[in-house]
């Protein structure tokens, strides 16, 4: 079954088409505040290269967060559309659980990061071991500073809240091992395979049970509760 995934976490349109733990086709593009502009006609792109319409695909697959709100309320919001127009089944995935699935992990402790601005980060720990992956704290948005005090000082680290705060992690643990590379920013691919697992071990797939996780207010819904009475 062919899986066509999608991840609007980030200033990144990220979209793949995936079968069977395979990636079939992947990109990603740098959209800036323009996901809405820009996320069918990536999607066209990506099922174009394969050679096939949307008839041929057998489920969607969506990040849904934490992450950038308007990106994924963008994000949700098509593909569960796509899901509705098309009776198909749609797996909603956490953001940072399907960042675990971009490298083979083995024998480790991971923590991905992504920027959550306003000097804090979206993250989560997990430690991979001999039964697979298991998950040490739930998703969080907390201060780097929060993140390194919460994991172990072998975790390794990724993602572009990683990056953007490295000479910190850094500062607190010099022999900290950060990735880089494709492991910067989600992929669509890591999303097709965690829908994939999860609806092998019976999650819901239907498109009302899809709904972003922001983990925190947006701007506008902090300055309206400062606001009111």
């Amino acid at each position: 079954m062919k899986t066509l995934g999608v991840d609007t976490s980030t200033p990144v349109n990220a979209v793949a088409l995936c079968e069977g733990g395979r990636i079939l086709v992947e990109t990603h593009v740098d959209c800036g505040r323009a996901h809405a502009e820009r996320l069918m006609a990536t999607a066209d792109w990506v099922l174009g290269e394969a050679g096939i319409g949307l008839e041929a695909v057998g489920m969607l697959a969506v990040s849904v967060g934490p992450g950038s709100f308007t990106g994924l309320r963008i994000g949700v919001a098509a593909w569960k559309g796509l899901a509705l127009a098309r009776g198909l089944p749609l797996a909603g995935v956490p953001t940072l659980d399907a960042m675990t699935r971009i490298g083979a992990f083995h024998d480790a402790i991971v923590c991905p990061m992504l920027d959550a601005k306003m000097g804090e980060v979206f993250a989560a720990a997990y430690r991979f071991g001999p039964t697979g992956r298991e998950k040490l704290t739930a998703d969080c948005v907390l201060p780097v500073d929060q993140v390194l005090a919460m994991t172990p000082v072998e975790t390794i680290f990724f993602g572009d809240g990683a990056e953007l705060y490295r000479e910190r992690i850094h500062a607190l643990r010099p022999n900290a091992v950060i990735l880089g590379g494709e492991f910067r920013s989600p992929r669509a691919s890591a999303v097709c395979l965690e829908a994939e697992d999860r609806v092998a071990h019976g999650c819901d797939t239907s498109a009302a049970a899809v709904k972003p996780v922001y983990l925190r207010m947006s701007q506008p819904e902090v300055l309206r509760a400062q606001t009111t009475p």
